[in-house]
């Protein structure tokens, strides 16, 4: 992709063209990625005006490359749904990731029927939802669109549970707009409640409990008198996370090992309780997400996520290993929380 003349927006169209073919056939767009990461953000910032459908999708694929905040799985999923949703607003007659592309395509889209002509499922729904959200999000993140139109769009829960796990395209939503805060300690206080630390655990975790401070892969939770202490397995988003505070805090000569990680208060009266700032802290991540609607998801929705990973990671007794992860001394309730059902095969 020439950057240095003025036919650079044209080559932008042509390349995105080219990756949202490959996204909607399944292909995997990452071989081509790398090729013009760096031109396509270069092109991003010298948009003037809403970018057209390819733009768009040029736009948002490479700069989830280049920033690699979300998973390369989650990153092809997302990227198929783009590109269905922008092909959709194509035979609409919509140019643009704009104003019309709000009003026509976004709600319809999202409940439009499968390609079996079927009513889509509910996790369909927020799937194309999820997908749409971090399209639109990236976007205005880089500032080439002013809101995300997929605020609106209000979708039955997902289930009859309080408090559900959350799934893999909340959780890469949640990643992205902690990663995108100011504050700091929300992406550790998201990457510890990954790792299924509860609010009331998470305040307590030094770094004297990551296992390597140079590569920390485990973390050791002391637990609460309702869940065992353990030594559990960090995200790699948690991985990542904590070694980049970890290598400012040394940079900075500010590294206290037996310091809280996440928390500065110092419990005086009339201060909010450790517990009480860690939820407050993840409650804000699922608002900016725009999931904070959702009345199933809840801050330990996190961490039930988490067990949910582990149960479906374990080659064998996955629900005894689900409930080692979580702490959980009741194998009852460790199904309940990570929403399994002992009949399922």
């Amino acid at each position: 992709m020439d950057t240095t003349n003025d036919n650079y927006l044209e080559d932008l169209e042509a390349y995105g063209t080219a990756l949202r073919d490959m996204a909607e056939e399944r292909e995997d767009i990452s071989c081509l990625l790398p090729i013009a990461t760096r031109s396509v953000v270069m092109a991003a910032t010298n948009l003037r005006n809403a970018p057209t459908l390819a733009e768009g999708f040029a736009i948002i694929t490479s700069y989830w490359h280049a920033l690699d905040e979300l998973a390369f799985s989650t990153q092809a999923r997302f990227a198929e749904i783009l590109a269905q949703a922008t092909r959709r607003a194509e035979r609409l007659g919509i140019t643009h990731w704009g104003p019309d592309f709000d009003q026509v395509v976004c709600e319809a889209f999202v409940h439009s029927r499968n390609s079996d002509a079927e009513e889509p499922s509910v996790s369909t729904l927020h799937l194309r939802r999820s997908s749409l959200r971090a399209g639109f999000s990236t976007l205005h993140r880089i500032g080439l669109i002013s809101k995300d139109p997929t605020r609106g769009i209000i979708l039955p829960t997902r289930s009859q549970l309080t408090t559900r796990a959350a799934t893999d395209d909340e959780i890469a939503l949640l990643e992205m707009h902690a990663l995108a805060s100011r504050a700091s300690r929300q992406p550790m206080i998201l990457a510890l409640a990954e790792a299924t630390g509860l609010t009331a655990e998470i305040p307590f975790v030094t770094f004297e409990h990551l296992d390597d401070l140079d590569n920390p892969t485990k973390v050791e939770f002391l637990g609460t008198p309702w869940v065992k202490a353990r030594v559990v397995p960090l995200s790699l988003f948690g991985q990542r996370v904590l070694r980049g505070r970890i290598k400012v805090l040394r940079r900075d000569g500010t590294l206290k090992m037996n310091e809280s990680i996440v928390y500065a208060g110092t419990k005086k009266r009339g201060e909010v309780s450790p517990t009480a700032s860690m939820c407050q802290s993840i409650t804000e991540v699922l608002r900016r997400a725009g999931l904070n609607q959702e009345r199933d998801l809840r801050p330990a929705s996190i961490a039930f996520w988490a067990g949910r990973q582990v149960f479906e990671a374990a080659p064998e007794h996955r629900l005894e290993a689900a409930a080692q992860a979580m702490g959980l001394k009741s194998l009852d309730m460790a199904a309940q929380k990570i929403d399994y059902s002992w009949d399922q095969q």
